[in-house]
């Protein structure tokens, strides 16, 4: 009798041959069907695609509304303003001698250049909303160290601008034409200083019909030096009338040229603004603009300056300071001024 091995022989059950097959079918199937759905999806995408494109083409979207900033940072709590800066037809370099075509003096403009004696820089003219009917007065800023309000003007200029168009006063804010090294006001100030002195002398004045009795210079930590160690001490005669705010900074100058006028020790207003906690010792701003503003507080009072002012803020570091509400008690309290000296 032949032995048959255990495996030999054996078949597998014809009711699992049949299970197996029809699994097989059913999951082609299904593949067919998702293959069909997935191509429907995306000839369905392709034609909403082509719908928009086309309806896009035909009907143009609306114009978004223009771009606002809060003031609330700057110290105008409830004060949102359009964000002012480049992109309009008359921003960039101009060097010609008339800068301006009719009219276009009463334009906010940007990026404007002007070389004096080899040395090139640019300035932004905020001029939008002014009444040129009336005494038209000026605001310069000098910005801080890095120049972010030169910048990005859509955020603290844009905001003095403001203040300045309220009291009917042009915001012209230059950039410094320091290049070596940082962006500063402060270092190279006496070439800075010419720059500058010709920059107001050629163009804004001749471009602009400015009351100069009515001349603003404002400036933040470097920026408030400049106007302190050199524009107060050497270019004075650049405000016969009105003052100058120096914010985070402002200290004595150094060696000062220039004699002001009895009428400007008498009248122009100066003031000094500065936190407590403003001291150096913030790693983020080591500058000493407390110590600073004291001493420069000190030296033009000495001089006989008879409005120099100081104003410490409780608290308040480099980088909390409200420049606006600064600028707009500043200008209206200068205004009630002149209005008690008209009215005596």
């Amino acid at each position: 009798m032949t032995r048959q091995h255990p495996w030999r022989g054996l078949r597998w059950p014809r009711h699992q041959h049949r299970h197996r097959g029809e699994r097989s079918r059913r999951a082609r199937r299904r593949l067919r069907l998702l293959v069909a759905g997935a191509l429907a999806l995306v000839v369905l995408l392709v034609a909403t695609v082509a719908l928009l494109v086309d309806r896009g083409a035909e009907e143009p979207p609306e114009a978004e509304a223009p771009e606002t900033v809060s003031c609330a940072r700057y110290g105008l709590d409830g004060v949102r303003v359009t964000a002012r800066g480049p992109g309009g037809p008359t921003d960039g370099a101009v060097l010609d001698a008339r800068v301006f075509g009719p009219g276009q003096e009463r334009q906010d403009r940007f990026q404007l250049e002007f070389e004096h004696e080899g040395i090139t820089s640019s300035y932004h003219v905020f001029a939008e909303g002014l009444d040129w009917d009336r005494p038209v007065g000026v605001v310069y800023h000098f910005h801080g160290d890095g120049a972010f309000e030169y910048e990005s003007p859509e955020y603290t200029s844009s905001c003095l601008a403001e203040v300045a168009r309220e009291h009917n006063m042009l915001l012209v804010v230059p950039r410094t034409p320091d290049r070596s090294g940082d962006t500063t006001w402060w270092e190279e100030r006496d070439h800075n200083g010419r720059w500058f002195r010709a920059l107001v002398d050629e163009r804004i004045e001749p471009e602009y019909d400015i009351d100069r009795s009515r001349t603003w210079l404002t400036g933040y930590s470097g920026g408030a030096q400049f106007i302190s160690q050199e524009l107060l001490a050497d270019h004075i005669d650049l405000v016969p009338g009105g003052g100058a705010i120096m914010m985070g900074g402002g200290q004595a100058p150094d060696s000062p040229s220039a004699e002001p006028a009895r009428e400007q020790l008498e009248e122009l207003r100066l003031r000094w603004d500065v936190g407590t906690e403003d001291d150096g010792t913030d790693p983020q701003a080591d500058f000493d603009a407390l110590s600073a503003a004291w001493d420069g507080h000190h030296w033009y009072e000495d001089q006989g300056f008879e409005h120099a002012r100081i104003r410490t803020r409780e608290g308040v570091d480099h980088f909390g300071l409200p420049y606006a509400r600064i600028l707009e008690r500043m200008l209206s309290a200068a205004e009630e001024r002149t209005e008690a000296q008209d009215d005596a």
